[in-house]
């Protein structure tokens, strides 16, 4: 059979340094030894078969001077899409490619639409990775699926399960591997031996994470626990900081750091709890479970098939669930271990278990 030559496109890759653009920048990495890879990429150094496109990045200075998504009744997305789209359409032209991998939704529509205006013939494969309504997708050739969640969903709604495949995003565990034992890194960071540290890596907002509602489990708490939320506010809440401080004063930490940082985070903490009802996939979950943490997530489908024990399970809607729940955690070490995922997520969600899936997703799309 012939190998397929891949094009994998996303602009925030080399500019953002979680969420989705990591698994396209890790699905690069994995995969380019087995097919003819071609990375196209906003950002980051210069490297062999990655190619850096010009655009208007969504937060970038050029997209203030020149405020295209204004013009086209668009968002900054949108903009970035649609010029990000327009550098790229010259190597696609060129026809070097059998199979475009997108997963920013603006981009797979307009990638869509314009091979159909321009007759190539590259077959498009879409990442559903925002939990969008099934009704909203973008049209494209294959649709693959994080969650079996919104697997079902979308075959609810009724797209043809025969165009969709499931695969879990992947995590390296050689990038988790901390810098030093639990006791040095919290020497390191100021932080007591007996502290009970809660952990949250996600972006600080209030409309998907529910940091706020995080904050406010943890500020009913006795005693005086320290969170620690470490994430970013590109598409955040910027008080949320200056909130955190007010309800919690020092027992908050506020910070977003390298990712190769997180690891540290991950040994120095008691217990992750994700206070969002929702989720496309929630890679930081896996990461943390895999590294040992107990894990607290809302008891909903997509997090009962993520992490299947229904010991991490709570309604994070019900007020007081959370704080009840961490201070169970905080009191007794036995609650804790009943929260434990290690060994499920580092044998289902490492990158090694996920290879031949998605060897076997690009073959399939080849004549």
């Amino acid at each position: 059979m012939t190998v397929p030559r891949i094009a994998i496109a996303c602009p925030g890759v080399g500019l953002v340094q979680r969420g989705f653009e990591r698994l396209f920048r890790d699905l690069f990495d994995e995969m380019r030894d087995d097919f003819a890879m071609t990375l196209f990429k906003g950002g980051g150094p210069k490297a062999p078969d990655e190619i850096i496109l010009p655009f208007l990045a969504r937060g970038g200075r050029a997209i203030r001077y020149l405020p295209l998504h204004r013009l086209i009744g668009r968002t900054p997305m949108h903009a970035e899409c649609l010029t990000f789209a327009l550098a790229l359409l010259p190597h696609l032209i060129a026809g070097r490619y059998d199979i475009v991998h997108v997963i920013d939704p603006p981009l797979a529509r307009l990638l869509f639409h314009l091979r159909r205006l321009l007759r190539l013939r590259f077959r498009l494969l879409y990442t559903e990775g925002t939990a969008m309504p099934p009704g909203d997708y973008p049209p494209c050739d294959r649709l693959h699926q994080m969650s079996a969640a919104t697997l079902n969903d979308a075959v609810a709604h009724g797209h043809d399960p025969r165009a969709m495949a499931l695969i879990p995003c992947g995590y390296r565990p050689d990038r988790f591997v901390p810098s030093a034992d639990r006791a040095t890194l919290r020497a390191r960071h100021g932080i007591a031996p007996d502290r009970f540290v809660i952990l949250c890596v996600a972006a600080l907002n209030r409309a998907h994470k529910r940091t706020h509602h995080l904050i406010d489990e943890v500020a009913a708490m006795p005693g005086e626990p320290l969170l620690w939320l470490d994430g970013s506010l590109d598409h955040g809440d910027p008080d949320l900081p200056a909130y955190a401080r007010a309800r919690l004063g020092d027992n908050v930490r506020v910070t977003h750091v390298p990712s190769s940082e997180v690891a540290d985070l991950f040994a120095l903490a008691d217990v992750m709890p994700h206070a969002a009802t929702f989720e496309a996939f929630g890679i930081a979950i896996v990461e943390a479970a895999a590294a040992g943490l107990p894990i607290l997530t809302h008891d909903a489908p997509h997090f009962r098939w993520l992490l299947p024990n229904p010991a991490c399970w709570i309604d994070m809607m019900a007020p007081g669930a959370l704080a009840a729940a961490l201070t169970r955690l905080r009191l007794d070490p036995t609650e804790r271990s009943a929260r434990l995922m290690q060994g499920y997520a580092r044998t289902t969600y490492a990158w090694p278990a996920l290879r031949p899936a998605w060897a076997a997703l690009y073959r399939s799309m080849m004549p």
